[in-house]
């Protein structure tokens, strides 16, 4: 059972890694089941959303089509600092 769940584990860890190596592009589907495994794939895009929401890093955003359906990983940008803020106005 225990190399089961490493087993799993590590396809969700290659899917995350994935989405993090290509930050803001459009995976398709075809991809994911290609990395995450063909009847899996969907449940390691939602492991790999919980651990990048649980990191609060960024998000795995769906593009709402059932027929062409993507996933792309958003990641939270660095807030400037009041110093990068000023120097913008300047």
């Amino acid at each position: 059972m225990k190399a089961e769940i490493e087993r799993r584990a590590s396809y969700t860890a290659a899917v995350l890694d994935l989405f993090l190596s290509r930050p803001f592009d459009w995976i398709d589907v075809r991809t994911l089941a290609e990395i995450g495994g063909f009847a899996a794939w969907r449940t390691r895009v939602s492991d790999a959303r919980q651990i990048v929401t649980d990191r609060q890093c960024g998000a795995i955003e769906w593009n709402n089509q059932i027929k062409a359906s993507a996933y792309r990983y958003v990641p939270v940008l660095p807030k400037p600092t009041p110093a990068q803020q000023m120097e913008m106005f300047q």
